[in-house]
């Protein structure tokens, strides 16, 4: 034997020791007893613990827990049908009780005002709407007050403290006191001044919403009285042709001088 193939059979022999001595080493690192603890890693006690769990892919989109809805999810029938009725439980703010009571007997021509301390103020004499005009009857609220109105309707007649409860129609003083006790107005509710400034004075003090009106009874009967038209004439006129014609107009409108305005000692523009 060459001294070639001996080098070569102690390489062969020296390489198959060293694969003995290397097997036994990888089969104990593989072992789970001997494996060494690295940071981060999960313990043998963990789930994730296994190759199959840390190599699992984590889901990024998050679920609802089964004790809350998403918001954009609609809401079954039944609970739907109930928010309605919810709402309608809500208690609504509630109109508060009037303290002032204000009693107008159109019968007996009589207004008599209490409050709800027990105070009673009249009864007044009054004067409701005589024939050919209504004054309305009902229960009412006072929709606004005016210390001093004007009515534009019936050539700007002072209506002093007035209280409107139904549109134009008010109480309010009167100076004809001696009409007072049967109709006599256009359909508003006549009182003395002295009278209906108490009324007056008693809603700014109470409040217009907590002031309640009720108008009530058949007024006496009072013929309709035709609206006088007064229309002013002139004297008639003589012309001295009138027996040559047709003779003028018995009555004539009267008409405006309109006198020219003096400057100095004569007239404008005389000079």
């Amino acid at each position: 034997m060459s001294f070639v193939r001996v080098l070569a059979v102690a390489a062969a022999a020296v390489l198959l020791a060293s694969s003995a001595q290397a097997q036994p080493m990888t089969m104990a690192a593989a072992e789970p007893g001997n494996a060494p603890l690295e940071e981060g890693l999960p313990t043998d006690g963990d789930e994730a613990s296994s190759p199959v769990a840390a190599a699992a892919p984590i889901e990024t989109e998050l679920e609802p827990s089964a004790g809350h809805q998403a918001s954009d999810v609609p809401l079954p029938a039944a609970e739907a049908a109930k928010a309605p009725n919810e709402l309608e439980k809500v208690d609504a703010l509630e109109r508060p009780e009037p303290t002032l009571f204000a009693d107008i007997d159109l019968a007996n021509q009589r207004m008599t005002v209490k409050d709800a301390a027990g105070n009673t103020y009249g009864p007044w004499k009054i004067s409701s709407a005589r024939g050919g005009y209504v004054t309305p009857t009902g229960t009412y609220s006072v929709n606004y007050t005016s210390r001093m109105h004007y009515s534009k309707q019936y050539h700007w007649s002072p209506m002093p403290y007035s209280v409107f409860f139904n549109r134009g129609v008010a109480t309010h003083g009167t100076h004809a006191t001696g009409r007072l006790g049967r109709p006599a107005s256009h359909g508003c509710v006549r009182l003395h001044t002295r009278n209906a400034k108490t009324f007056y004075n008693l809603v700014e003090k109470h409040g217009k919403k907590l002031t309640k009106i009720v108008v009530h009874g058949t007024p006496p009967y009072t013929p309709a009285v035709a609206e006088r038209t007064q229309r002013r004439y002139a004297q008639p006129t003589f012309s001295p042709f009138s027996f040559f014609g047709s003779p003028p107009p018995s009555y004539q409108p009267r008409k405006r001088r309109h006198r020219r305005q003096q400057y100095g000692g004569g007239y404008y523009g005389a000079w």
